[in-house]
């Protein structure tokens, strides 16, 4: 039975358990929560809070989700004690020797991993679309900015514990500085019609070949639909005789509402069958075509699941969020009859909610999206006023900037970013600009590019507030775009692609 109780000022969850005593300290701070000027900002601080602690293994562990940052350790009540105190203190007073050092890990870290662009799609560059983007936000970042950054978040109204043993260890203090609760953020929007579908990018570096979310009410019935529907869709596709890997994932969120993740994974060859069978296995779902039999395995596996995640102390991470999200504590019997009282109704009415909403994301090259979905918008619908630059040896090309931001404008396409919706500006060294909206529509400026493109520059600079730039390192000679015979607009892609 899961016990409520407060530790320092930090509400607590308490639960006896078989096996490894294990407790964890959870911030109501993630990516979420970045801006994207500031990205990255949250796991730097996770990584600067483990310095002297060891190398995250077995025993300790933390991370930065989309809502939450953790940090988690197995073993003793002295280890455990030990390892959450020195993490409290070291948020306290970080290394800021360590900082230049922890970014070029994080960097490593990241090297060659590309985002899932989703979230962007659906979200654009603001609040749950920041998962898309890489952790740009690193460069220039300050001790100053760091500390700030703490002071609003990692703070002990803000955070929450939860112990899997028998007692809270009896060396355990958890000095926070003190500050006020952070409701997550209100979800943005970048979609203006759903159900709605873009195509991946070729040679993007993420593995997902097909791919769908969508947005739900956050209830028992939505994750038993999420399971039944990768039952469906891999049952579906094998008949197709399309080789495949299918996972889908219900992700709970703060704002009461979930996120529903379908990915199937095939060669290249197999990619429109698993398209099809994506699209059909959603549709029938939504028809009100479940099978009972899946509901029912589902149903069996999830209780057997709960109960055993009950014993091992598995279901207090999720208990502590929904302490900081202002929930109730539920307890094992009361999730489980949840799930048993989920009928093949309530899910066939989950996927009839689920369906409209829904964002697909179809094989890089396709052209034309399924019946019913309506292409994500890859372009702007207007351009700002103002002077017009033409680009050196392309006559399809042009750059508009004035008062209100910057369009480029190639054939009949049109990227815009106005100055008063711009999540961030990248700068080079040589002068290039590169503009993202908070759509996640972006505007790339190269003034060896246009005529009178240093003037550009310069005016954009003027206009975007300091706190909007993003510095970035000095290009390669090789890297920074020349005028040529025939060249087409390969840097003002319509979306930042992380």
């Amino acid at each position: 039975m899961i016990k409520q109780l407060e530790v320092d000022g930090v509400p607590a969850v308490l639960a006896p358990v078989t096996g490894e005593t294990h407790a964890g300290l959870v911030f109501r701070v993630g990516l979420a929560d970045e801006p994207l000027v500031r990205r990255g900002i949250t796991h730097l601080i996770e990584h600067l809070a483990l310095h002297g602690l060891g190398e995250a293994g077995a025993h300790t562990n933390s991370t930065t989700g989309v809502e939450h940052t953790f940090f988690h350790v197995r073993g003793s009540a002295d280890r455990i004690a030990a390892f959450l105190n020195r993490v409290c203190a070291t948020l306290r007073d970080l290394p800021a020797e360590r900082i230049a050092a922890e970014i070029e890990v994080l960097r490593s870290e990241s090297a060659g991993r590309q985002p899932e662009p989703r979230s962007m799609w659906r979200y654009g560059a603001r609040d749950y679309g920041m998962p898309s983007f890489h952790e740009r936000g690193l460069h220039g970042v300050t001790g100053e900015d760091l500390h700030a950054w703490v002071a609003q978040f990692f703070t002990r109204e803000n955070a929450a514990l939860w112990v899997a043993g028998d007692e809270v260890p009896a060396g355990l203090r958890l000095d926070l500085p003190d500050g006020v609760r952070q409701p997550a953020p209100v979800p943005s929007c970048a979609l203006p019609v759903t159900p709605a579908w873009f195509a991946g990018h070729r040679g993007a570096g993420h593995a997902e070949s097909v791919a769908w979310d969508t947005v739900v009410r956050r209830e028992a019935r939505a994750a038993v639909f999420a399971n039944v529907l990768e039952r469906q869709l891999g049952r579906d596709l094998t008949r197709r005789g399309v080789r495949h890997e299918v996972r889908t994932e219900y992700e709970p969120r703060a704002a009461r509402t979930a996120r529903i993740t379908a990915v199937a994974d095939a060669a290249p060859a197999d990619r429109p069958g698993v398209l099809a069978g994506l699209t059909g296995v959603l549709a029938a779902m939504r028809d009100g075509r479940v099978e009972a039999a899946d509901v029912s395995t589902v149903v069996k596996l999830t209780c057997e699941g709960l109960l055993d995640a009950e014993e091992r102390g598995g279901r207090l991470p999720g208990q502590a969020f929904n302490v900081l999200a202002g929930r109730g504590v539920q307890g094992v019997d009361e999730a489980v009859a949840e799930v048993r009282s989920v009928t093949v109704d309530e899910v066939a009415r989950v996927a009839a909610a689920a369906y409209p909403a829904g964002l697909l994301m179809a094989p890089a090259g396709t052209t034309a999206g399924p019946e019913g979905y309506t292409a994500a918008p890859e372009v702007s619908a207007s351009m700002v006023t103002g002077r017009t630059h033409r680009a050196r040896g392309n006559r399809g090309l042009r750059l508009v900037h004035g008062e209100d931001g910057v369009s480029v404008v190639e054939d009949d396409a049109i990227r815009t970013v106005r100055y008063d919706s711009c999540a961030a500006v990248l700068a080079w060294p040589d002068g290039g600009r590169r503009l993202i909206g908070d759509d996640a529509i972006a505007v790339r400026v190269e003034p060896t590019l246009y005529t009178g493109g240093a003037a550009v520059v310069a005016d954009i600079d003027s206009r975007t507030p300091p706190a909007l730039r993003i510095d970035m390192p000095p290009r390669d000679p090789d890297a920074i775009p020349q005028p040529r015979r025939g060249w087409r607009d390969v840097w003002g892609i319509s979306r930042p692609n992380g």
